[in-house]
């Protein structure tokens, strides 16, 4: 172990699925590894998905995440639909019994029709039950370009944050970028935005791809990379990495963010609910292994995500039981190693 310790707040999470965490006995196990697949079985599903079956795997996740050091989690449910709002009472449950972990929900229609008067009449609904952003996939929509304006005029009427899942996909015509950054600005959410995933901008040209960051930047989008989910979803057909490319991003000056997605559900098999070891893939896969940049990769772990998730960076504005104790001499260190830690109680 170093000398000291690096003393940083407990780590925020900006991206997690709590609804649908270790349900694969409910689902079934997403074969192809596509997100079609995992779409098409998550559906199929719906009328099994009770409190009592998704609340335990929520649990399950929540302690993963308080022994890795995660003390927020912004966690994207399912609403809507057949599905009502049971796997929100879900994770409500869930997070009853983890007090450690401060979990704040993003309601995420199961329809991607944000433009929907009865979707919109459900994030009303989950608004009033907590929510903290309105969510979804307006890139999915019948009309993508309706409905991702839908939801940015729905998130300033109530006065929320924005969180989409944007253009996840390797196809590069599938592109809702400039959309979401114009509606942003139109709708008066500047720094109230996060686009979540983007992969369809690395297949983009170059100075397509610029421009586009340049506009998140501009509107005061910030951009969650899924490291995890990316690698294994995207890239399957076309050889790519399935990552925003990250560099065009940090260029631009947009606030960039580490999120966990899925753990052992029916999107992404595998998983993680360590931000460190997030980040760590990210390097790998993000051909971020300069020292530097490795730095900065911690510094979006302990301080961008925190951002993101409308906390404060500072350790000295936290009590004791907001800091965690890495085993390491820097930023960097903790990412290229991944080394124990441990909450600090005061």
């Amino acid at each position: 172990m170093p000398d000291a310790g690096l003393i940083v707040p407990t780590f925020a999470e900006p991206h997690a699925h709590l609804d649908r965490a270790f349900s694969t006995a409910v689902t079934g196990w997403n074969r192809s590894g596509s997100l079609d697949e995992a779409v098409e079985r998550f559906l199929g599903s719906i009328d099994r998905m009770t409190v009592e079956a998704l609340s335990p795997g929520g649990r399950r996740a929540l302690d993963l995440l308080y022994d890795a050091g995660v003390g927020h989690v912004r966690t994207h449910t399912a609403v809507g639909g057949p599905l009502e709002f049971r796997a929100w009472e879900a994770v409500e449950k869930a997070a009853a019994s983890v007090p450690g972990v401060e979990v704040r929900q993003v309601a995420m229609p199961i329809s991607a029709n944000l433009d929907a008067r009865e979707v919109a009449a459900c994030i009303r609904e989950a608004a009033a039950r907590g929510a903290v952003a309105v969510g979804g996939a307006p890139w999915r929509a019948d009309d993508p370009v309706s409905a991702t304006r839908a939801a940015a005029l729905l998130a300033a009427e109530l006065g929320i944050g924005l969180d989409l899942h944007v253009d996840e996909t390797d196809d590069p015509a599938h592109n809702t970028l400039a959309v979401l950054a114009a509606a942003v600005t139109d709708a008066g959410l500047t720094g109230r935005a996060t686009a979540h995933h983007c992969c369809s901008l690395a297949r983009r040209p170059e100075s397509v791809a610029r421009a586009e960051a340049e506009a998140l930047a501009a509107a005061g989008v910030a951009v969650v990379v899924c490291p995890v989910s990316n690698l294994c979803l995207q890239g399957r057909s076309c050889g790519a990495r399935g990552l925003a490319p990250i560099g065009w991003l940090r260029d631009a000056g947009v606030l960039i963010g580490i999120g966990l997605d899925n753990i052992r559900d029916v999107v992404v098999s595998v998983g993680t609910a360590d931000p460190l070891r997030a980040a760590w893939l990210m390097a790998i896969a993000g051909h971020l292994t300069g020292e530097d940049d490795l730095e900065w990769l911690g510094r979006t772990v302990t301080a961008g995500n925190r951002r993101i998730c409308n906390l404060p960076e500072d350790v000295d504005e936290g009590g004791t039981d907001d800091l965690l104790m890495i085993e390491a001499a820097s930023l960097a260190e903790a990412v290229a190693l991944v080394p124990p830690r441990q909450r600090l109680v005061g």
